[in-house]
């Protein structure tokens, strides 16, 4: 888990928060903080970088429209943006973001990507196509829009 990065891409209302809130909601049951930029009473919400603890306790952190939060021009100091982006993995941080497009997220985050998934959403459906950026493998996942997909979420954003 640490060090692995995660990038939901697509378009506003394509389901790419669903996904990165799914994939965080499960560490949040198995045990893991999950750190986050969005409302929800169920993960521990922040207002900037800053504001994860440096430790090496295992830690999800949620960026939904990452671009505001992963830009190093808006740090203050450029040597904590370095320090951060450069050891993720050591910090034990499993990062999710999710943003519209890939270019929209700082270089040194997103040549570190694991997996790129691309949320696109129709009238009945979401299709997401899932890439192993490192096995440069992928699959296909489709979801039906029901109420059953929607009754268990607790988040805004």
């Amino acid at each position: 888990m640490s060090g692995c990065i995660i990038g939901n891409f697509g378009f506003q209302r394509s389901g790419k928060t669903l996904m990165a809130y799914l994939i965080a909601e499960q560490y949040r049951r198995k045990g893991c903080k999950v750190y986050t930029n969005m409302i929800t009473d169920d993960f521990i919400n922040i207002k900037s970088l800053d504001d994860i603890p440096l430790d090496y306790e295992p830690k999800v952190l949620l960026l939904d429209e990452a671009y505001y939060f992963m830009d190093s021009r808006l740090w203050k100091n450029n040597t904590n943006s370095s320090i951060f982006f450069n050891t993720i993995g050591k910090q034990n941080i499993m990062l999710i973001i999710t943003a519209i497009s890939p270019d929209t997220i700082e270089k040194r985050v997103r040549e570190q990507l694991n997996f790129c998934i691309f949320a696109k959403g129709d009238a009945t459906q979401i299709h997401y196509k899932i890439l192993d950026v490192q096995r440069k493998t992928e699959k296909i996942l489709t979801f039906n829009k029901t109420p059953d997909l929607f009754n268990s979420l607790k988040y805004d954003t």
